[in-house]
């Protein structure tokens, strides 16, 4: 699992969270997120109106954090190998393989309340280097989440001012502006936001089976300790 990071304001009391979520195969995926999501405290926070940031995989927000959707989330992501999904992001992009695969409007309102902003990464030496972020930015908006700014297309293989790490401090520096839009606006309803975890998670359910809770270790654990002290209490008690 990648690093995961909080980061807040010295000295502020908690308040809104932005999550920046990414999937990377060199790093470079990787050390943008953490760079974005350490200067979220700074860059969103205003007085009386504090904004935090944690960064993690895409696969670990899924599965560990049971996919709790922010109201804002970044997403930086790269494409690997032939246009498919970088380490920490496997999971996520069968996601959203299947939202659209599903047919038409089949998942429409699965992130109802949750906008994004998202920087893609990729090497344009392959013709499928921006698949996996542009198949995720397609997922997202067909599940109903809203996109802030633009898609960002950094290219490992540019050149002069479209070299990749020029393109990316471009967008960050550009998408300040309307991340701040979404956090300055009035803030969904809780329940809309449970409403997006809750059925994006049913869906990772239905894809990974072995994210399911076990039976046993639900059910039968602590069956199977009463037993056992019962037993033993029995034999001291005889003894």
């Amino acid at each position: 699992a990648g690093e995961k990071k909080r980061h807040t304001m010295s000295g502020s009391d908690e308040g809104e969270e932005v999550l920046v979520l990414y999937g990377s195969q060199t790093g470079n995926s990787e050390g943008a997120a953490q760079e974005i999501s350490a200067a979220i405290p700074t860059k969103l926070s205003s007085p009386g109106r504090p904004v935090t940031s944690r960064v993690m995989h895409l696969d670990d927000f899924l599965e560990v954090e049971k996919a709790g959707w922010t109201r804002l989330v970044v997403i930086v992501c790269s494409s690997y190998g032939v246009g498919h999904a970088p380490i920490g992001a496997q999971k996520f992009r069968d996601l959203c393989d299947e939202i659209l695969g599903g047919g038409a409007g089949a998942h429409a309102g699965l992130l109802e309340g949750v906008a994004y902003a998202m920087c893609g990464l990729g090497d344009s030496n392959y013709t499928t280097f921006f698949e996996n972020p542009r198949t995720i930015d397609e997922a997202m908006r067909a599940a109903g989440a809203r996109r802030v700014g633009e898609l960002g297309k950094a290219d490992a293989s540019g050149t002069g001012d479209f070299e990749q790490y020029k393109v990316i401090e471009r967008w960050v520096a550009g998408v300040w502006k309307e991340l701040a839009g979404v956090v300055e606006a009035d803030p969904p309803g809780r329940e809309v936001l449970d409403a997006a975890r809750d059925r994006t998670w049913k869906l990772c359910l239905e894809l990974f089976p072995d994210w399911r809770p076990s039976k046993f270790a639900s059910g039968a654990v602590l069956p199977l300790l009463g037993v056992a002290l019962a037993i033993g209490g029995a034999y001291l008690f005889k003894r």
